[in-house]
C-alpha cells in the first residue's frame, strides 16, 4: 500500500504527471510497480474504487442538516448579526476506529 501512496504523493507534487496522457499514466505506474486493479482505478480518477481496493474510507465528511431549512440572515437582538452557534454544516469523523491504523 505504501507503493501507491507514495506514488499519488508523486501525482501531486508533478504537474506533468498530474497532467499525463491515460499512456504515459500507465507507464508512470509499471515503472513503479503499482498493481493493476490499483493502476486502473488512478487512471480512472476514481476515489471510491481506490478507497475500497485500499479498504479504506474518507476520514470525515460535509453533513447537512435536512431537519432545518434555510432562514434569512438575521441580526441578533445585540445587533451584530453573528452566526448562531448551531452550524447546518458538520464536519464529523467517519471511521474513526480506522484513525489510528491508518495513520501508522
Amino acid at each position: 500500500m505504501s507503493g501507491v501512496i507514495d506514488f499519488l504523493e508523486r501525482m501531486g507534487r508533478d504537474a506533468q504527471l498530474r497532467q499525463a496522457s491515460e499512456d504515459d499514466l500507465a507507464v508512470a505506474l509499471l515503472e513503479a510497480q503499482i498493481e493493476a486493479s490499483l493502476g486502473a482505478a488512478i487512471i480512472a480518477k476514481s476515489t471510491s474504487e481506490l478507497y475500497a481496493l485500499l479498504h479504506q474510507g474518507p476520514m470525515f465528511h460535509v453533513q447537512m442538516d435536512p431537519g432545518k431549512e434555510e432562514e434569512d440572515e438575521e441580526e441578533d437582538d445585540d445587533g451584530e448579526g453573528k452566526p448562531s452557534p448551531e452550524s447546518k454544516v458538520r464536519v464529523e469523523p467517519l471511521h474513526a476506529d480506522r484513525i489510528a491504523t491508518a495513520v501508522t
